[in-house]
């Protein structure tokens, strides 16, 4: 069929301007902006398409398949708003990866033409811009392809010259055989792995790479390093050498590329390989318990507060989070010119996380547990590695309402994050969500090391909704600030934290003033067995619950798992936050005069031993149930005409709630998995294999029980769905049950879609499949 349309009401909303880009540079009075695309057409979908090695590559543009580029790049001056744009650059082009060289004088960038990327730059001063060479940059495998080397170089990959394209010889090359290593181990379900030689000769011919040092003064190249394929590289502080990550062959036809076997190296500044610190094999088979590793080195990274020290992680526990361990992971670091024995650091009881590097004195480092919900945030010194790391909070993240918050951190000229410390290094940042029964307030607090205390610098408060996202990097009493209210969108600022001044940086108009007036109301109410939930209901502006008719409402939610049935009702929103609209979520249907009871709570608890996926099925139940009763006790919902959905595991959900249920008077369920034995090497935060619970897969699979869905299903799937767990298939096979069953649903697939839908005829015909299905 033909792609359609929905109503106007509900058409108006796609398609909504998007903030720019704002990309600040060392002078926080100077900011570049940048337009970003709205949704693309179909026709920028059907690009050409490589599925290799869990990646999707577009060959003729070596760049990932899909991503669209900003447009109208310019300079902003905040102190008298005069913005500038960028000079010389093709009308009409796109553009991908903007940074500032640390100096901030000046700006490099790619212009995507019909050939590929293509390197340019200019001066901020002048915004006079010229290219870097040809548009024959290889960002197949993604990130930025390039990166400057103080103020004046720039490394960037290319493709490599001459390299001819492989033949499709399938013909002639005969069977694809693999064997059984004998070592047992789980890999989960992946898509678009390698299948055969030519795949492999494909990968390698697109993911290879040179990179090439370019001088800006001269503009001359000078190959830097050796071709391959290159996962990673990131350059000490002192810039004196780089950790480099090559992807080693023979590759993986069980795993995607980012678990192939691979060698890290340390480069001299000519890129030169001084040392190589390990070689890995595919992890192919790692134990099944969440937080299980590799027993080789891992997470390489540079001491960003030295020249050129590089850590590594590496197990106590042989890899296995389900071993008995007093330490999991161990830290171990070299110093230039490393050619030393690696020296032993700090061990940790559980499963290492990140670092984040200050002085000699003090870094921070986190460890974890899945098992446990439990991250441990521990200070220690780098200079002296023998001795005890001190816990300074030891927290359960499930539990939102003592969440301390995250340490602030900046980035330093050579692009190396260190802690931000106030009061001479006495004291640290602290940056949280501040949640809380009443609602959400995000904070700043201080920190102080001695001590261990807390103090309030500042505080979001009512009726206004304010976040800090980042502190200026060289001027650090500067942060950035959103601000927003139920009726007024989020708009940006920067504000001081020691003077309250503030410069607003963006004066963004309401996108849906039609909707202005409709109300939110935070709905609390509990299940059966006293379990708190929460919902956020929208109704139309005219709508009073009680005194008005009741009306069609559309239910929306995703599952989330819990060890601990008391956190599973904690509030995480504010009632005072602006309602965005995304037309991929179902508040366009409050357009259409229904209400929207949109992420109701769907906690699926296993406390202690139990593990939640053991009573998934009577918990959605429950969970369902006392939504659908508080809102027709509320006089808001017409019992006849509830409807519910959900995207991926969502739509999961909603599957068995027609299954088990009688609530809903019919289903809208969007690229979804219904069948658990085609993952049988677990699924979302289910960690056992089908083999140790077959009876839960089969239990916890809508397709075993499709015979019991009585109400009309609706289901909606992209062609191109690349998800784990989510492939095409899944969708499909549901609706031939269906369908053989003699139930009624409907089925749409959407050509050349993934997981998420990006095309602009896609959203619009989804969402005319949603409201045409309900209305029926």
């Amino acid at each position: 069929m033909l792609y359609q349309t929905p109503t106007p009401a509900i058409a108006n909303l796609v398609n909504l301007k998007p903030d720019p880009l704002m990309l600040f540079g060392s002078d926080r009075n100077v900011i570049l902006l940048a337009d970003r695309p709205s949704y693309p057409g179909i026709e920028d979908l059907r690009q050409p398409k490589l599925k290799l090695a869990g990646r999707q590559i577009n060959p003729k543009l070596w760049m990932p398949y899909g991503p669209q580029g900003y447009r109208n790049p310019r300079l902003r001056r905040l102190d008298n708003n005069e913005e500038r744009p960028f000079r010389g650059l093709p009308e009409g082009s796109r553009f991908r990866f903007f940074n500032w060289s640390p100096d901030g004088k000046r700006i490099a960038f790619c212009l995507l033409t019909p050939t590929g990327l293509q390197l340019w730059t200019c001066l901020a001063e002048t915004l006079e811009c010229y290219p870097l060479g040809a548009a024959d940059i290889n960002n197949s495998l993604g990130g930025t392809p390039f990166d400057f080397l103080g103020n004046e170089g720039i490394l960037v990959k290319r493709r490599i010259a001459g390299a001819e394209p492989p033949k499709d010889d399938a013909p002639t090359l005969g069977p694809n055989v693999q064997d059984t290593s004998g070592v047992e181990g789980v890999s989960r379900t992946y898509t678009n792995l390698l299948k055969n030689k030519y795949d492999v000769d494909l990968f390698r011919y697109y993911a290879s790479g040179q990179l090439w040092r370019i001088d800006l003064n001269t503009k001359k190249e000078e190959p830097w390093g050796r071709a391959g394929i290159l996962s990673g590289l990131s350059a000490s502080p002192s810039r004196e050498y780089f950790l480099a990550t090559y992807v080693n062959e023979p590759f993986s036809f069980n795993v995607p590329y980012e678990k192939f076997a691979d060698r890290v190296e340390v480069l001299d500044a000519q890129g030169n390989s001084l040392i190589v610190l390990e070689e890995r094999p595919a992890q192919e088979q790692l134990p099944p318990a969440f937080g299980s590793v590799i027993t080789e080195r891992r997470r390489f990274t540079w001491r960003s507060d030295h020249p050129a020290q590089v850590y590594w992680t590496e197990a106590r526990d042989g890899g296995d989070a389900a071993n008995e361990a007093e330490f999991r992971d161990q830290l171990f670091y070299l110093e230039a010119p490393f050619t030393g024995t690696p020296v032993p650091s700090v061990k940790l009881p559980l499963r290492f996380g990140a670092i984040r590097w200050c002085r000699g004195d003090l870094a921070l480092v986190y460890d974890w547990s899945w098992q446990q919900r439990r991250q441990v945030t521990r200070r220690w010194w780098p200079d002296e590695p023998e001795r005890e790391p001190v816990v300074l909070f030891d927290h359960n993240w499930e539990d939102n309402y003592s969440d301390p918050g995250d340490f602030a951190t900046i980035t330093l000229r050579n692009d190396h994050v260190v802690l931000l410390t106030r009061e001479e290094g006495k004291k640290l940042v602290l940056t949280g969500n501040g949640h809380h029964p009443e609602g959400s307030r995000p904070f700043i607090d201080l920190y102080d090391l001695e001590s261990g205390q807390t103090s309030r610098q500042w505080q979001s408060a009512p009726p206004l909704y304010e976040r800090s996202f980042f502190f200026l990097d060289e001027h650090p009493d500067w942060f950035i600030m959103a601000r927003e209210q139920l009726t007024e969108r989020p708009n940006y600022f920067l504000r001081n934290l020691l003077s309250g001044e503030e410069i607003q940086l963006t004066d963004f108009e309401h996108p849906y003033p039609q909707l202005r007036d409709a109300n939110l109301e935070k709905v609390h109410y509990q299940r059966e067995d006293g379990v708190k939930l929460l919902g956020d209901l929208h109704t139309p502006a005219d709508f009073v619950a009680g005194k008005s008719e009741p009306l069609p409402v559309l239910m929306w939610a995703y599952p989330q798992e819990f060890k601990n049935a008391d956190k599973a009702g904690q509030v995480t929103t504010s009632p005072h936050q602006f309602t965005q609209i995304s037309p991929l979520s179902p508040l366009p249907f409050l357009a259409a005069g229904m209400a929207i009871f949109d992420d109701f709570a769907m906690p699926i608890v296993g406390e202690g031993d139990e593990e939640p996926n053991e009573t998934f099925i009577e918990q959605v139940q429950m969970n369902a149930r006392a939504a659908v009763e508080k809102l027709v006790s509320m006089g808001v919902a017409d019992p006849k005409r509830i409807y519910v959905g959900g995207h991926s595991y969502g739509a999961f959900m909603t599957a068995h709630l027609l299954a088990h249920t009688d609530l809903f008077a019919g289903g809208i369920a969007r690229s979804g998995a219904y069948n658990r034995t085609l993952t049988p090497f677990g699924f979302q935060a289910e960690e056992r294999s089908f083999w140790s619970v077959p009876e839960t897969y089969i239990k916890l699979s809508p397709f075993v029980h499709a015979d019991k869905i009585d109400a009309p299903l609706l289901l909606i799937h992209g062609e191109e769905d690349a998800n784990s767990g989510t492939y095409p298939i899944q969708s499909k096979r549901m609706f031939a049950a269906l369908n053989s069953l003699g139930k009624t649903a409907r089925l749409c697939m959407l050509p050349h879609e993934d997981h998420g839908y990006a095309a602009e005829e896609s959203i619009l015909h989804m969402l005319w499949e949603m409201e045409g299905w309900m209305a029926r």
